[in-house]
């Protein structure tokens, strides 16, 4: 990963719904997001669906995520009436 060129590192939707769940799961997760931040790269987590799990992420600084918490699929019109509201 070192030298590979990236910017982010994307947290696979399957690690997320059990953050809330066991603390082995939320050691894992922050030990993934401090690598990557130590790499200088920003975090990506998928697959939020929880306000709970949005919170723990936030507080491991997760950069972004993505998730039906905020949205589900859209197609590229929906996404664009979508962006636009959110001002």
């Amino acid at each position: 990963m070192k030298d590979l060129p990236l910017d982010y590192l994307k947290i696979d939707k399957g690690m997320t719904p059990d953050i809330a769940g066991t603390s082995k799961d939320r050691i894992i997760l922050r030990a993934i997001i401090a690598m990557g931040k130590a790499l200088g790269l920003m975090i990506i987590a998928e697959g939020v669906e929880k306000v709970e799990e949005l919170h723990m992420l936030k507080a491991e600084m997760c950069d972004y995520f993505q998730g039906f918490l905020r949205s589900p699929p859209l197609l590229a019109q929906e996404f664009e009436r979508f962006a636009l509201h959110q001002g």
